[in-house]
């Protein structure tokens, strides 16, 4: 996209109250039909759709309204895992309180992850650029209890690989120019950072359409996952095959701003300027004073304008509102540059 800083979200919308029980009642209670079912995703699409375009978001996604809480329902399609119950139920939300899944032989999944109906629904419903979010295999793979199947988690890996690999490519044969991988384990498994861009470039290798990478510190339950901390892994960034990368900072008061520099400027930068984690509704000037800072940090002709995170565990009076203040600023901005 050519446009002076466009804006666009990280991949999910705030899922409305009604979806949330209407999936709540599919999964405990199973006494729906595939229409039923169908329609209500569609519904929930269109508003996604609908509260984007309100809030004039230049770039869109379908809101990510029929997976569940990120990866969760990726796992039903993958074959040769067992699920187990949460190493925890009860108290404060945490991490440790998603499913877990055993691996008992060799993965697979011959049907897809069933991102191609995402395409499908967005050619059909909006006439505006899209992005459609794929989870990264090294975030699949590092939950998964290792029982049977394999030597190790790092063959383990390769087949992760591999699946994700053909979901981009049938995303790209699906009509998708824009693809974006989801790692926010690259931020938080502390492991050889170029063996992490080596998994990168090896996931979109032969993916004729444009790539992202997103990087941050999980939000489940709007909290994080591990230390929030960038600089391990930026330089080796400059080896990865990514058009766009998109980072998390205004929930960390813009803290390592200055590691924009180092990023390639043969690709573009997504700057997280909305807080995803508070209920704290940003003003349109302070986006724009976001926007500013990091475009002393980076040229802002390659700068995208983002929210930090998804905004699927922010409720959706609070999201709305942020994504309007994030279009607001950035128009500020824009104009500022542009001399109109």
């Amino acid at each position: 996209m050519s446009m002076l800083l466009p804006t666009e979200l990280i991949g999910s919308y705030s899922l409305p109250s009604w979806l949330l029980s209407f999936s709540e009642r599919v999964e405990t209670q199973g006494d729906l039909g595939e229409s039923d079912i169908r329609e209500a995703l569609e519904d929930a699409v269109s508003l996604a759709l609908l509260d984007q375009d309100r809030a004039g978001i230049d770039v869109v996604t379908d809101g990510e309204m029929g997976r569940r809480d990120f990866i969760q329902s990726f796992y039903g399609l993958i074959g040769g895992l067992e699920k187990l119950r949460p190493a925890r139920v009860l108290g404060a939300a945490g991490y440790d309180q998603n499913p877990r899944y055993e691996v008992v032989d060799r993965i697979s999944a011959p049907r897809g992850l069933g991102i191609v109906g995402e395409v499908k629904q967005l050619q059909q419903r909006t006439q505006k650029p899209f992005k459609i979010c794929v989870p990264g295999p090294i975030t699949m793979s590092l939950p998964l209890i290792l029982k049977a199947g394999y030597r190790d988690k790092e063959a383990l890996l390769e087949d992760m690989i591999q699946i994700i690999n053909a979901e981009m490519k049938a995303l790209v044969a699906a009509g998708a120019t824009y693809l974006q991988v989801d790692e926010p384990r690259y931020a938080t498994s502390q492991a050889d950072a170029r063996r992490l861009v080596e998994i990168f470039n090896r996931t979109r290798a032969g993916v004729e359409a444009r790539v992202g990478l997103h990087i941050c510190f999980g939000n489940f339950k709007g909290r994080s996952r591990d230390r929030r901390d960038y600089s391990y892994i930026i330089a080796s960034l400059e080896e990865a095959r990514c058009d766009q990368f998109n980072l998390e900072f205004a929930n960390r008061e813009f803290a390592q701003i200055e590691l924009l520099s180092q990023l390639p400027r043969t690709s573009r930068v997504g700057v997280g300027v909305i807080d995803v984690k508070s209920y704290f509704v940003e003003t349109p000037e302070e986006v724009a004073a976001s926007v500013r800072l990091a475009a002393r940090h980076f040229p802002a002709e390659g700068l995208v304008v983002t929210p930090d995170c998804g905004f699927n565990h922010c409720p959706r009076h609070i999201a709305f509102p942020k994504m309007q203040a994030l279009v607001e600023g950035t128009g500020l901005v824009r104009r500022e540059l542009s001399g109109s």
